[in-house]
């Protein structure tokens, strides 16, 4: 970046420009970056960095550690607004509703961003709600969803087993599972598989069944699922498999078609 940036000006451009550019250096280093780093690679004073910094300081695109400045909570937030945005697609969105009206019960659509559940879409309508007790992030619950066991079942061991620390598995039900051991069975068969399914383990009486979204490199990136009652289910199993294994493959295609 040339000394011209140090250059005084009134122009609003040139402070978004260098609010942006200071905003890069930070998240170019996965350690973040301190103000003297940060003023001798973009050519500006420390005053103006420092002046820079408040300013994304205070709404939440960065944050202090130590000396060091990281990446803020408004950043992650765009991010996930993003992940979304790109994920549930007008196309995607259309399928779904199509799934929906076809099984007779809510889709929705997850995507799997650093560990994390999206609740990127529902497809639901008045004769099919969603479920109304559904939250957002998951983070203690991903072993007692259908989607989160994907999730899960797509990570490496390390990732499962810090998982598992940061959130030892509740049960949420009596039908929940709880042990480590019964989880990472658990977690093979749905590898095996292809496919989740949990039946009253995240909420009594509700079952929900989620088949995987591929990257075109073959990686999980997501899930579709249904959820109904429990008793549904039972009589249903196999159309409703069947129905989302289509879906989530013509989702699957869509994305990696998109991303070409």
């Amino acid at each position: 970046m040339s000394a011209a940036m140090e250059q005084d000006g009134s122009s609003g451009t040139q402070a978004v420009e260098r609010l942006l550019h200071v905003l890069e250096v930070v998240a170019g280093s996965e350690s973040g970056a301190d103000a003297g780093t940060i003023a001798s690679e973009l050519g500006l004073s420390p005053s103006t960095v420092y002046r820079l910094l408040g300013v994304l300081h205070r709404e939440g695109y960065v944050m202090r550690d130590s000396h060091r400045y990281v990446l803020g909570r408004t950043v992650g937030a765009l991010g996930l607004a993003l992940h979304r945005q790109v994920v549930a697609t007008p196309r995607v969105r259309q399928l779904l509703e199509r799934t929906r009206d076809q099984v007779r019960a809510p889709i929705y659509l997850t995507a799997f961003r650093a560990g994390e559940i999206i609740l990127a879409h529902i497809a639901e309508s008045r004769a099919h709600p969603r479920i109304a007790q559904l939250h957002v992030g998951f983070a203690d619950s991903s072993h007692a969803t259908a989607f989160g066991k994907l999730m899960l079942a797509a990570s490496t061991d390390e990732a499962v087993a810090r998982q598992l620390d940061e959130h030892s598995p509740l049960a949420l039900t009596s039908h929940s599972i709880t042990g480590s051991g019964a989880l990472r069975a658990e977690l093979e068969k749905v590898r095996r598989d292809g496919i989740a399914i949990e039946v009253e383990e995240y909420m009594s009486r509700l079952a929900c069944i989620a088949v995987p979204i591929r990257s075109s490199g073959g990686r999980v990136i997501g899930a579709v699922s249904a959820s109904t009652t429990a008793d549904d289910f039972r009589s249903r199993a196999d159309l409703i498999e069947l129905s989302l294994r289509r879906t989530a493959w013509t989702v699957s295609s869509e994305l990696s078609a998109a991303s070409a």
